[in-house]
């Protein structure tokens, strides 16, 4: 496995449309979900409620690593990126605006415009959205060799 650049780091996230946001309750037990998500200026945005386990989770310790991978094939072609931060509560409506479109322009194509549980409208005031602030990103490659083509 090979490190990864930044700008590869930055578009394996821009391409890829789920991950997994990983934390740790204040005695260790380890949890995982995953979620779409957005990744803009340097950060790496989610729309997280904080119900549940891992509002739970998260009320005590906002420590956490985001996952995405991707392969081809038998594996001989893999990627993986890692981010680990804090996740924080987005309060500016500006930013939340700017994350917003960018995650509808990430996932409407998908939908084919259809917006499952949609015909309501937050208020963008109330959209509970999240960011890592990033303190380490990494990622690692494997290549296929001349002899996997």
């Amino acid at each position: 496995m090979i490190d990864m650049t930044r700008e590869e780091i930055g578009q394996m996230f821009a391409e890829s449309l789920i991950g997994r946001l990983c934390m740790a309750d204040t005695d260790g037990t380890p949890y995982s979900i995953p979620l779409p998500f957005c990744w803009l200026d340097g950060a790496l945005y989610l729309r997280l409620p904080l119900t549940g386990r891992k509002g739970e989770v998260l009320s005590r310790n906002n420590r956490v690593c985001f996952e995405v991978d991707a392969f081809k094939g038998g594996l001989e072609d893999y990627a993986s990126a890692l981010v680990e931060g804090r996740l924080v509560e987005v309060t500016s409506l500006e930013e939340k605006e700017r994350v917003k479109s960018a995650n509808d322009e990430k996932y409407d194509r998908l939908r084919g415009g259809h917006r499952p549980g949609h015909g309501r409208s937050t208020p963008l005031s109330a959209l509970p959205m999240r960011k890592i602030v990033v303190t380490q990103l990494t990622g690692k490659k494997k290549e296929p060799t001349a002899a996997a083509v």
